[in-house]
């Protein structure tokens, strides 16, 4: 905008005639006028950083509860939303308490759709409401799984999700669309009766969905109704475009993403769990917003108990994360809110017209040596680095019940050892954490509860060499992130 008005004002100082000397005049008053609606002069605080953090207008919209319910499963919340843009800072943009799940903004940012609980007396329902907060209707039927711009005409979509039980709310047996400004007009886009689908989210084309079919099962579906390739097992997927197909899903320690290339099945860890002041805890909610170099997530979860995320808590807030450019970390947060709430289900949008982050327009993604790497680097699998210790258990960590983990059915515990000696293999440190199987098959085994101070034999693996793994529930409530996790093979 300011580069708009310095040219029109040198045109008008070049101007010849009779209104010369009145456009010169002008001149301070028009300066006057733009330095006052420069918004970059009146941002502070978390607008200020959140525009430092991606270099364009943002907007938010989220949920947020007391702090009980950070699924979104009861009737006691409100929507709340966030604009770098405005002085307002976090508001409420529906006051009325009710059931709002996974409010998402529309393509250009002005409206949000959201949906009440699937298991919500008479089913789930869409709303449509406006960024002001001024209009709040009922759209449609369904739960809201995606909005989606069609790129030949920039028509809205709305993909809605229905047919669920009772037993597996969020496993939708069809999935339609229909035009958000036309909601009668609805197309079957989904309804496989070999996959339920849990979440969506398009391609670029609309030609691919990734998403749960149903969880734990992630993977790319070919719309309508086409071939389904599964690609891992965790929740919590996205998919977005950069150059070629990247789909994300959240692993079972709800502390990392796996990323996956889908043009050349190269893998790889992104930590998301690591922002300014945590320690080690789970986080959840991971989004990717409309513009891939961004994501957004809640956190921390760090209350204790057999669950961390279900125990919820007002210290959970939400953040916004910027990846390199190689997607293969987060190279920057930010902590949006600051409230006495718990906040829950984040989406976020911005102008991407205007942004400095561009976005890889090539398949040179995740780091040289990954799984699956075209260069031909080593991978790592089962029996690479393992060691064989004898290790003194020093801290135990809490054994959930088989109910805390539902819809888990295995479970592993992260517990920390003291280092005797190490019989085979190379570790140089004292301590060493290690993940041990607690429940198998909705069973607390015999051998998960070990007493402090025992010493035990131990052969261990990385973790991350056990991709077999990435969708198990993986409880740790330690606050070390600096030792390399290690899994026990010998309690397999």
């Amino acid at each position: 905008m300011t580069a708009i008005f310095a040219c029109e004002m040198i045109r008008w100082v070049r101007m010849k005639g009779p209104d010369r000397p009145r456009l010169i005049l002008l001149v301070p008053l028009v300066l006057i006028v733009a330095a006052c609606s420069n918004p970059t002069q009146t941002r502070e605080g978390p607008a200020a950083a959140v525009h430092e953090l991606t270099g364009t207008h943002t907007r938010l919209v989220w949920v947020q509860h007391d702090g009980e319910d950070p699924f979104a499963a009861g009737d006691d919340l409100v929507l709340m939303g966030f604009d770098t843009e405005d002085d307002r800072g976090e508001r409420v943009i529906r006051r009325e308490r009710g059931s709002y799940v996974k409010p998402l903004l529309t393509p250009r940012g002005d409206r949000f759709v959201v949906s009440s609980r699937p298991n919500a007396p008479g089913g789930p329902q869409v709303s449509l409401g406006d960024w002001e907060g001024s209009s709040f209707e009922e759209l449609a039927s369904g739960f809201a799984l995606t909005v989606w711009p069609d790129p030949r005409d920039g028509t809205e979509w709305v993909y809605v999700g229905s047919g669920h039980t009772e037993a597996r709310p969020y496993d939708f047996a069809t999935v339609t669309r229909f035009p958000i400004d036309d909601p009668a007009r609805r197309e079957v886009v989904w309804n496989d009766k070999a996959s339920k689908a849990t979440s969506f989210n398009l391609s670029t084309d609309g030609r691919m969905a990734g998403g749960e079919f149903p969880w734990p099962n992630i993977g790319l579906a070919e719309l309508p109704n086409g071939p389904f390739q599964k690609l891992g097992e965790g929740c919590w997927p996205d998919f977005a475009n950069v150059g070629s197909g990247l789909l994300w899903y959240f692993d079972g320690a709800h502390r990392n993403l796996t990323m996956v290339d889908v043009g050349t099945d190269k893998r790889w860890t992104v930590n998301i769990n690591s922002a300014p002041g945590f320690r080690n805890p789970e986080v959840y909610h991971p989004r990717w917003t409309n513009h891939p170099r961004f994501l957004t997530m809640t956190g921390p979860y760090n209350r204790g108990g057999p669950n961390q995320v279900r125990s919820g808590g007002k210290q959970s807030e939400v953040y916004v994360g910027r990846f390199s450019a190689d997607f293969s970390k987060v190279e920057a947060w930010v902590r949006l809110t600051h409230n006495d709430g718990g906040d829950s289900y984040p989406d976020v949008w911005m102008d991407r017209s205007d942004s400095p982050h561009a976005v890889p327009s090539s398949g040179a993604l995740g780091p040289a040596g990954a799984a699956g790497d075209p260069s031909g680097a080593e991978e790592r699998g089962p029996g690479a680095g393992r060691v064989v210790v004898e290790a003194r258990l020093v801290s135990p960590g809490t054994i959930p019940t088989p109910q805390a983990i539902a819809p888990y059915r295995n479970a592993l515990v992260v517990n920390g050892y003291e280092i005797i000696k190490v019989l085979e293999g190379d570790y140089d440190a004292r301590q060493i954490q290690v993940a041990q199987w607690a429940i198998r098959d909705v069973q607390v085994l015999p051998t998960a509860r070990k007493e402090p101070g025992s010493v035990h034999r131990l052969t261990l693996e990385p973790y991350d060499a056990h991709p077999e793994l990435e969708g198990e529930r993986l409880i740790d409530d330690s606050e070390s992130t600096d030792l390399t996790l290690y899994y026990d093979t010998g309690e397999n």
